[in-house]
């Protein structure tokens, strides 16, 4: 079983997207960064991040990897924190930030003991990390441990759907090897054991952690450490790695997130 130690290895020598954006670090890298999300990746979940809408608040990203939610949130006016546990992605981050030429807190520690005292944050995000570390129910209790009484939170998770189900997957494998549809890092479509194996292929072949659930199963783990469930949102259907993305009509580009989207994101908060 994996180890948080494999996870710090793996991502130290593989940072985010640094198998698909050259330079890790550099001004065209986070150039190149903010294409792929607001164009892409994110392009239709802009307002779930609402990052104009928390100016004067404080704000904790888990798991900043490259920082481009750190930056954008600090861009909106919020005292923002960022923790990573690589050293390379606290050192990204940093350098983002100058690049952009603004200013956040950034540390190195783990999602699974998070260097902060208890009720410190208005809002709490993680996007696409939890589901990373080994202990993602303890990641969970942390983030609800920061957060203040009434704040809120938004953790975007690896979501198995539609496109997973046992029958429907064979033909989802089978449509990506007739397209040579491959995610960088990975062959998923002739790589991968199974379901679950294919969900940890998404972030590269020798990722060690990478879970996957569906909304139901996702929901609970949250409820019990503590979350209020306000609702959810499917989004996350990079459309770059497809053939001939650039000619995809923007409405197909939308139901394809909408629907068939890769991560669930959640609209969390803490009771009074």
């Amino acid at each position: 079983m994996a180890t948080i130690e494999d996870v710090r290895k793996y991502w130290q020598e593989h940072p985010l997207l640094s198998y698909e954006l050259d330079n890790p670090g550099s001004e065209k890298f986070f150039k190149n960064l903010d294409i792929a999300k607001k164009n892409d990746a994110e392009a239709f979940a802009m307002t779930y991040w609402a990052f104009d809408k928390f100016a004067g608040k404080r704000v904790l990203d888990v798991g900043c990897g490259p920082g481009w939610y750190t930056v954008n949130y600090t861009l909106g006016g919020a005292d923002v924190y960022a923790v990573d546990l690589t050293p390379i992605a606290v050192e990204i981050t940093k350098n983002h930030l100058k690049f952009r030429n603004v200013q956040a807190v950034v540390r190195e520690g783990s999602a699974e003991s998070l260097p902060f005292q208890d009720g410190m944050f208005d809002l709490v995000i993680s996007s696409g990390v939890l589901h990373h570390t080994p202990d993602t129910f303890k990641a969970f209790e942390e983030c609800y441990r920061v957060l203040k009484p009434g704040g809120e939170s938004k953790i975007t998770l690896y979501y198995k759907g539609f496109l997973h189900n046992k029958i429907i997957f064979f033909f989802t494998r089978l449509f990506m090897r007739l397209l040579s549809v491959k995610h960088p890092g990975a062959d998923l479509a002739e790589q991968a054991k199974d379901i679950d194996d294919f969900i940890r292929q998404y972030d590269g072949a020798d990722n060690p952690v990478g879970i996957g659930k569906n909304s139901k199963e996702w929901k609970v783990l949250l409820e019990n450490a503590g979350f209020i469930v306000d609702g959810h949102e499917l989004h996350f259907f990079p459309k770059r790695f497809l053939p001939l993305n650039k000619y995809m009509p923007l409405f197909i580009h939308r139901l394809l997130d909408k629907f068939w989207g890769t991560m669930i994101y959640f609209y969390l908060r803490k009771p009074l």
